[in-house]
């Protein structure tokens, strides 16, 4: 399985809006992880959009950069899951050409990073379920209106007693 997945242009474009929030405009998405953790390029460098964290760094001032960590024994575990696509693989899971695989649950979500928790879903819809759900995770714990995760427009709901729980006592 290749760790670096290239898709169209259009795949991205559908998939990123609902990343918008995160400031992913005015950067050209590369490819992506095996995992839908995209690579972008702009004047600046190149980006790391983490579906798993829900978020966007510019990591690195060149692709040389970019590929040497990437080529590293470190960047093919932390960044590529090398390891955990390997399971994956030994499993007999493997994502057609417009797939990358997506965690169920989320491991924001309280699911785990393995592979009996993967399965595989095309890119556009696995980085707009990703980027919504994070944007509606933020909104829970800082107050600001979000959609619901299907994209309802109106007003979101209040946050379940677990998280206004955690927003009480975070140490718990």
């Amino acid at each position: 399985m290749e760790l670096l997945r290239t898709f169209a242009p259009g795949a991205f474009a559908y998939g990123l809006a609902s990343w918008s929030w995160l400031g992913v405009h005015g950067k050209t998405p590369r490819f992506t992880t095996v995992f839908g953790d995209v690579f972008l390029e702009s004047l600046e460098g190149w980006w790391f959009l983490d579906t798993i964290e829900g978020s966007l760094e510019l990591r690195w001032s060149s692709a040389v950069e970019m590929y040497t960590e990437l080529d590293s024994p470190d960047g093919r575990t932390d960044l590529l899951l090398e390891g955990l696509c390997r399971e994956v693989l030994e499993a007999g899971m493997l994502p057609r050409a417009d797939e990358v695989l997506a965690f169920s649950p989320h491991p924001a979500l309280g699911g785990r990073l393995h592979a009996d928790h993967v399965a595989p879903v095309r890119l556009e819809l696995a980085l707009r379920l990703t980027g919504e759900m994070h944007h509606q995770l933020r909104s829970a714990f800082d107050g600001t209106p979000s959609p619901l995760l299907l994209g309802h427009d109106g007003p979101s709901q209040p946050a379940p007693f677990a998280v206004s729980a955690w927003r009480e006592n975070p140490g718990r």
